[in-house]
């Protein structure tokens, strides 16, 4: 086999169990490769490490799980069980324990090598755990030793088409000789942000591949260790598709789709900005059920009231989305946000997109989404990414958030910035006026459409939503403040008179 052909060869992976970490590691472990995962106790090294045999074995490979100076395997099992990975049957089969450190306490690393070499062949190993690789180096006696049995044991495993997986505690020398024994390294961590903690991946080494880098967010749950990898690694791209003019997304408002030219463009972003119950949440819902009338699939996804709450609330307005909720031409779909991670919940969200292959989606409330966890560095890059998304997969999208005005002309937002992001941008307040309330709506923004920007009244009532033509007084309008319309009356001729005289006149006359 020449060179050309050995390069054209296909790179065979194995899979580690988790789609996530499969994603940053380009498809999974390299066949035959030596990997090391160092992390803190707690972080998950244990349930990788079984994740990966139990997922290997389901898949119809052989694996072996060595214990060095850690709990028994009895006990391991009782924490493992609860997994949706677990399989009782094959422990014994095609899955076996062994523990290793009497063999290193008695035998030294030539006699753990020994054991560990055995194992892979009798039991036809394609994949080989060692959890607890730091008692290994604290007796192997000197650096070069530890160096030493590492390299033997990857040559050895790579010879025999086993996958290795070391585990170790945390390393603070990143660049510490043993790194470069391996042929990737991976850093399980827990890191505190405000009272919660979040675990995070990164594999800061991937010897001749590429992979995602920087720091991933993941959980443990009944499925083992769940990784999401960062949205800006994934969709850093923007489509290429151009929208196109003639094809327009209405709310189903007939003056509002006016403004519009007729609706949304197809695949574009639109930000409702506005005051708590000012209305977005109900444009939002006129959005899907407009399209809905047209067979157009529709996703809401929102943090704010749940699914029954909803459908009742856009009853109450005229709004009747049970049909079509029932077909499943609409899906209402609503979380609470508490505890929750970003990328998880914008992961579920494009898997729900691609699932019921929604064309129109209404994300009600980003503050959940995105403000605690991420910080105001990465939220800008993380709403790009998002859009990016929806936006290849052929969504038009909606999103609401608050602002911090409740009456005014000014657009305050929680999430500065992101409004030079979206594609449009529509604008609802409130206009306090003779000491009452007035919704107001106005478009501040549509890229690549023409869009009228007068302010609009605009009613909630038992019919829905209701645009107006004109409001009342258009200074009030401008301000936002409590000034009464002027009162039209003409003043007389001999009043104009009347100023214009000197005083000792006026008081004769």
């Amino acid at each position: 086999m020449n060179e050309a052909e050995l390069s054209e060869e296909p790179v065979r992976r194995v899979s580690t169990g988790s789609p996530g970490l499969d994603t940053l590691l380009n498809g999974g472990w390299i066949h035959g490769g030596t990997y090391m995962v160092t992390g803190a106790p707690g972080t998950g090294k244990t349930i990788l490490g079984n994740q990966l045999c139990f997922s290997h074995v389901a898949g119809g490979g052989r694996a072996v799980f060595v214990t060095m100076l850690s709990e028994s395997h009895g006990r391991m099992m009782t924490h493992l069980h609860r997994m949706d990975f677990f399989q009782r049957d094959v422990i014994g089969q095609s899955l076996h324990y062994v523990s290793g450190y009497a063999t290193l306490k008695a035998e030294g690393l030539d006699g753990l090598a020994r054991l560990l070499y055995r194992s892979v062949r009798e039991h036809q190993a394609s994949v080989l755990v060692v959890d607890g690789l730091l008692a290994v180096q604290e007796s192997a006696g000197s650096e070069l030793n530890f160096r030493e049995f590492l390299h033997a044991l990857g040559v050895h495993n790579a010879l025999a088409g086993c996958t290795t997986l070391v585990l170790t505690n945390w390393q603070e020398n990143a660049a510490a000789p043993q790194f470069a024994m391996v042929d990737g390294v991976m850093v399980l961590d827990m890191q505190r942000q405000g009272l919660k903690a979040v675990r995070t991946v990164e594999v800061t080494k991937l010897r001749g591949e590429a992979q995602l880098i920087g720091q991933h967010t993941f959980e443990i749950n009944g499925g083992g260790i769940c990784v999401y990898p960062r949205l800006e690694t994934l969709y850093s791209e923007q489509p290429r598709e151009v929208p196109a003019p003639e094809r327009r997304m209405g709310f189903g408002v007939p003056r509002l789709d006016g403004m519009i030219g007729g609706g949304l463009l197809t695949h574009s972003s639109t930000m409702l900005f506005g005051s708590p119950g000012s209305g977005k949440t109900l444009l939002g819902l006129h959005f899907l059920a407009s399209g809905a009338r047209q067979e157009e699939p529709g996703l809401y996804y929102g943090f704010m009231e749940s699914s029954p709450r909803l459908l009742t609330k856009a009853s109450n307005v005229g709004l009747e989305l049970r049909p079509w909720v029932d077909s499943g031409l609409l899906v209402v779909e609503t979380r609470a946000a508490v505890e929750a991670l970003p990328d998880a919940l914008a992961h579920e969200l494009l898997a729900l997109v691609d699932r019921h292959k929604a064309r129109r989606l209404v994300i009600d409330g980003l503050e959940p989404l995105l403000q605690e966890t991420l910080g105001p560095r990465r939220t800008p890059g993380f709403l790009i990414a998002l859009t990016n998304a929806l936006r290849s997969r052929g969504i038009t999208s909606l999103m609401t958030q608050q602002t911090h005005v409740h009456f005014g002309p000014l657009l305050e937002a929680r999430l500065e910035g992101l409004e030079a992001i979206v594609d449009n941008i529509v604008f609802l307040r409130y206009v306090e006026l003779r000491s009452q309330l007035y919704r107001m709506l106005s478009i501040f923004k549509m890229r690549e459409s023409d869009y009228e920007s007068a302010l609009r009244e605009f009613s909630i009532s038992t019919r829905g939503i209701d645009v107006a033509e004109t409001f009342e007084s258009a200074e009030a309008i401008l301000t936002g403040q409590a000034l009464p319309p002027r009162k039209k009356q003409k003043r007389s001729l001999r009043r104009k008179v009347e100023r214009r005289m000197p005083a000792r006149r006026r008081s004769r006359s």
